[in-house]
């Protein structure tokens, strides 16, 4: 079974409690954690992140900002630091996020299906079928066949 979160709760609070001063509950943490993640494997693509993928550690960390951005936004106060502190974290994690997703080692599911499911077809490699060639050749080179007005 997949995640559908990969930062750990007790990092995600400790950094929200940088900015927020209001209580919030594992609960409401583990929502949002699992609403970051979300986001993380719609941008990239990747539903099935897993400790082996050499992402997993950065795709870990911004999950973590992310969630702390959200509890900072649903659960702080609306001060003008909190706001500021929530969006500074969510443009980091764009940043990164967009480094992650041009430079990703890992294959993504639909990538993985992609090269799986895709065949090579050419009449030169399929036996059984004739080859079938809009070209002709003659003396002075190969030239288009002709079809002659009726």
């Amino acid at each position: 079974m997949v995640d559908t979160y990969i930062s750990e709760t007790s990092q995600v609070r400790k950094l929200a409690r940088q900015v927020v001063v209001g209580d919030f509950t594992d609960d409401q943490i583990i929502k949002e954690q699992k609403s970051a993640y979300t986001d993380i494997s719609i941008f990239t693509h990747k539903f099935d992140w897993s400790s082996t993928d050499v992402e997993y550690e950065s795709i870990q960390k911004l999950e973590q900002q992310l969630a702390a951005a959200y509890i900072c936004e649903y659960y702080g106060s609306g001060s003008p630091n909190e706001i500021a502190w929530a969006q500074d974290k969510r443009m980091e994690a764009e940043k990164k996020l967009l480094s992650i997703k041009d430079n990703m080692v890992a294959v993504t599911t639909d990538e993985g299906d992609t090269l799986t499911r895709t065949g090579h077809k050419s009449w030169n490699y399929e036996e059984g079928e004739p080859y079938n060639s809009k070209l002709t050749a003659n003396t002075s080179g190969i030239e288009g066949r002709h079809e002659p007005d009726t």
